[in-house]
């Protein structure tokens, strides 16, 4: 005879669920677009707004962190280009590519190059000789720093989530980065031949907080489980596929970051920071003083990555009239402020209505 089990019935759901978890990763973006502009590490999306369309467009760079782009498009109803949408903004997203080794050599000034040529790109399909620029974490600091070497292309520069002064208020990313050499980054880089591979840092984030990624996640997905909380279990899934799909950068990029951002503090020391001749800015020294238009700073209060103050002191350093800086704090942490529900909803919506509002 028979005897139904529930536990290898709850056994055999778990089973099911872990297969689904040890699939590829694979990139996705949840809003119709398409290709602009493809270069280098470069692949521009343009999402056309189909409803209604203000004037300037809006260029999102997001975070280059070893994570995939599509954070700005993360899912249906958890989208910022979605939220730009709906205000009236034509929206377009720079696509870090992976590198491959041909790339390992990629500096800096190659990203602000690729950037000034999605800007150039994105002028020309519209007309519009100015855009609004938004920078998400790491590049938060890219847009900062584009913002200074070429402010006339700029109407509006909205900053969330960035490390612009890593004095302001030091965090666990401080510590971890003084602590070690750059003998350190330099050996990560080497074991990539030249690329520094995102394994690496997503290591590195997670270790920044091993109870949370080592141990209770695993507690809420059997929880989950338990519960057969399938829409729990779809966005268990949809952050697992987005946070481990991971990307690697070019390694001497990522040793210039290092040195002349984190440990140099560069982006408010004019000077530190010096572009080459890759870039066809007149004055190729990032100083954040040439910054007058308006701003928008955002920060999560939980952020554990980059500390609140160190994104909104960007405030002192810029020639912005106070008047045309805004500053927004919200409850969450660094993903959560640039896209989770609460942020998008409420601190997302205060961006883009400001920015409808700008000539």
């Amino acid at each position: 005879m028979f005897y139904w089990n529930p536990w290898l019935d709850l056994y055999a759901k778990q089973v099911k669920f872990f297969v689904r978890l040890m699939k590829q990763p694979e990139p996705y973006w949840s809003t119709p677009n398409e290709v602009s502009l493809e270069k280098d590490t470069l692949r521009l999306r343009y999402f056309p707004n189909k409803h209604k369309k203000l004037g300037k467009p809006i260029l999102v760079l997001p975070p280059q962190a070893g994570h995939h782009s599509n954070i700005t498009d993360y899912s249906s109803n958890q989208s910022l280009v979605n939220t730009f949408h709906k205000y009236g903004f034509d929206v377009y997203v720079a696509q870090w590519l992976s590198p491959n080794y041909k790339h390992k050599n990629f500096d800096i000034s190659d990203y602000i190059r690729l950037t000034n040529d999605a800007v150039h790109n994105i002028s020309s399909r519209t007309g519009h000789d100015s855009i609004h620029l938004v920078g998400q974490c790491q590049g938060g600091w890219q847009a900062a720093m584009y913002a200074s070497l070429f402010p006339q292309k700029i109407s509006s520069l909205v900053v969330a989530a960035a490390p612009i002064n890593l004095e302001a208020e030091r965090g666990p990313l401080n510590d971890f980065i003084d602590n070690l050499p750059m003998s350190f980054y330099e050996s990560l880089v080497a074991s990539g031949f030249g690329l520094l591979k995102g394994d690496h840092m997503l290591a590195g984030f997670k270790n920044m907080d091993p109870h949370k990624h080592y141990y209770k996640k695993y507690i809420d997905l059997w929880n989950l489980i338990w519960l057969e909380d399938e829409n729990g279990l779809e966005r268990f899934d949809r952050f697992t596929n987005w946070y481990e799909l991971t990307q690697d950068l070019p390694g001497k990029f990522y040793l210039e970051v290092v040195e002349k951002i984190f440990k140099n503090n560069g982006m408010v020391n004019p000077g530190t920071i010096e572009l080459n001749d890759k870039i066809e800015a007149k004055d190729k020294c990032v100083d954040l003083t040439k910054i007058d238009c308006p701003v928008i700073l955002m920060a999560g209060e939980k952020d554990n990555i980059t500390p609140p103050n160190q994104c909104l002191d960007m405030k002192n350093h810029i020639s912005t009239p106070k008047k045309d800086i805004i500053e927004i704090t919200t409850k969450g942490g660094h993903i959560g402020t640039l896209m989770g529900k609460s942020a998008l909803k409420n601190h997302w919506t205060t961006v883009s209505k400001t920015l409808a509002n700008i000539a």
